[in-house]
């Protein structure tokens, strides 16, 4: 079927990356597209770059707005979008050019609503192909989905949602960290049929501009709202999981208290509840089915988060 694809794409200062996203969008071999553009209040060249391509592509609706935040202009997009699918690119990234033709085409082969695909990790000078094991991909029902999105796929960009699964769903604009991933969660739980496909399709890059991937900012730190959230869905709709779950946000808590830890910035007060918060949680992880490499991981970083802060700088570094 020739289904209509809403590609809702948040702007904001990225005039360096911009010109490559928007050409991986435009130039895609699949046409019947809805090109939703919204500039969060950039205070570059960005908004006048989304209007150079609106006047030349038809299909582009471009809208400018002072600065709300990633999660309410994602929700503006959502709401202007009328396709049968719904994309999310961050304005930094950008796709295959034949990504929404083999998207298309997997939907209608395996008769799923919706698709899950791999990413490329996209430096300046080299790339790295994101590789899950091979149970990875494949077939999933409602409960393998979640399972899934907790093990190998958190995000929301490398997705293709059907409307009927977002419903009334929002991206949480409290939440600064993680919140994409909520929402991808949120919606997969609306649908039966999932495609987790093995293929490579999004360019995840890695940019100083980005709001995760830049320095720390201490509104990642709403971050911390996720335990409540999903300690109260896991435990009502998939109580299993919720050990797994935990996983997910401790290691989250481990990587802001890194990012705390490695910049300049005196952060010992909010560091102190970040571990306070894992410590808490920390019986609940306990639980899971951990590899060696994982436990250890979180063994270390309970009995001494500087100590694993300073192996993980000599690691990375």
């Amino acid at each position: 079927m020739n289904f209509l694809v809403s590609v809702i794409i948040p702007v904001y200062n990225v005039e360096k990356h911009l010109n490559k996203c928007l050409d991986s969008i435009v130039n895609q071999t699949y046409k019947n597209l809805e090109i939703i553009i919204i500039n969060d209040g950039s205070k570059d060249a960005s908004a006048e770059i989304c209007r150079e391509y609106a006047e030349k592509d038809n299909r582009i609706v471009f809208v400018s707005r002072e600065n709300r935040g990633v999660s309410a202009t994602r929700n503006e997009g959502i709401e202007l979008a009328h396709g049968d699918y719904f994309s999310f690119i961050d304005a930094d990234d950008y796709l295959e050019l034949d990504a929404y033709e083999y998207l298309i085409s997997i939907i209608n082969e395996k008769n799923v609503e919706a698709i899950n695909f791999e990413h490329y990790i996209t430096y300046p000078t080299h790339e790295i192909e994101h590789i899950s094991p091979d149970r990875a991909y494949g077939y999933a029902d409602k409960y393998e989905a979640q399972r899934k999105l907790l093990y190998y796929y958190p995000f929301a960009c490398n997705k293709l949602f059907t409307k009927k699964m977002i419903k009334d769903i929002k991206f949480n604009h409290q939440i600064a960290r993680g919140e994409d991933s909520l929402f991808a969660r949120m919606a997969f739980q609306n649908t039966d049929s999932v495609w987790f496909d093995r293929r490579p399709l999004y360019h995840y890059v890695q940019s100083d501009e980005s709001a995760v991937r830049g320095s720390f900012r201490t509104a990642q730190l709403t971050a911390t709202k996720l335990f409540d959230i999903y300690t109260v869905w896991y435990s009502k709709d998939f109580p299993l999981l919720l050990p797994y779950c935990m996983f997910c946000l401790e290691t989250l808590m481990i990587m802001l208290y890194y990012d705390m830890w490695a910049d300049s910035i005196d952060y010992r007060e909010k560091q102190k509840e970040i571990f306070e918060l894992f410590k808490k949680n920390y019986k609940t992880v306990k639980l899971c089915d951990l590899s060696l490499k994982e436990k250890l991981k979180l063994l270390l970083f309970r009995i001494s988060p500087t100590m694993f802060c300073i192996l993980h700088k000599f690691k990375i570094g």
